[in-house]
């Protein structure tokens, strides 16, 4: 990988982790109300490539995606990049375990969208949330920029009892929202919690 591409999945683990810790200092008050209406499944045929395992749950990638081994500064729970893309960005998707444990679609949402643009990122948007293994998750997108890249992201937020997990899919912008949800929709459809 380029540096401009490590830089890149270290900007996107970074801007998670930074949500993460955001919406544990959500105040006990009334959350925000939500703007999403009754979440949907990913409507998706569960992806069929290599099987990615982290603490706690395993999800399956597309064909020509995969791990890329240890990347010197980036220390997600676990990631899977397309070795096919020729763009000159490495789309991928990176799982990170929020440091506060289990947070609620309500404190993603009403923390989301400010912690993201404090982090230069532009095009903020909460979108409808999505079950994923029988779990709400909130989905984030936005447009970041890191090491002369640009790049966009689609971040949701997977939780079972205890734990909630950032699952950040980064893109190039010349991919399309039907691309990108081709490529999220069945990840996230083959999402299966093991603990």
């Amino acid at each position: 990988m380029t540096r401009a591409r490590i830089a890149t999945l270290a900007l996107a683990a970074t801007l998670s982790l930074g949500l993460s810790l955001g919406a544990a200092g959500c105040s006990a008050s009334a959350p925000a109300e939500s703007t999403a209406s009754s979440p949907a499944a990913p409507s998706a045929t569960p992806a069929a490539g290599t099987v990615i395992t982290g603490t706690g749950y395993r999800f399956s990638v597309p064909e020509g995606w995969g791990d890329p081994g240890p990347i010197e500064g980036f220390d997600p729970d676990s990631l899977a990049v397309d070795g096919s893309d020729a763009d000159g960005f490495s789309d991928n998707v990176n799982v990170i375990l929020s440091p506060a444990g289990k947070i609620t679609p309500d404190q993603v949402e009403s923390q989301g969208v400010t912690e993201l643009k404090g982090s230069g990122a532009t095009d903020v948007t909460v979108q409808p949330r999505l079950t994923v293994a029988g779990s709400e998750s909130s989905h984030l997108t936005a447009a970041l920029e890191s090491g002369g890249a640009s790049y966009v992201i689609d971040q949701f937020y997977v939780s079972d009892a205890s734990q909630t997990y950032i699952v950040t899919f980064s893109f190039s912008p010349t991919v399309t929202d039907d691309e990108r949800a081709a490529v999220t929709g069945p990840v996230l459809a083959s999402w299966v919690f093991t603990a």
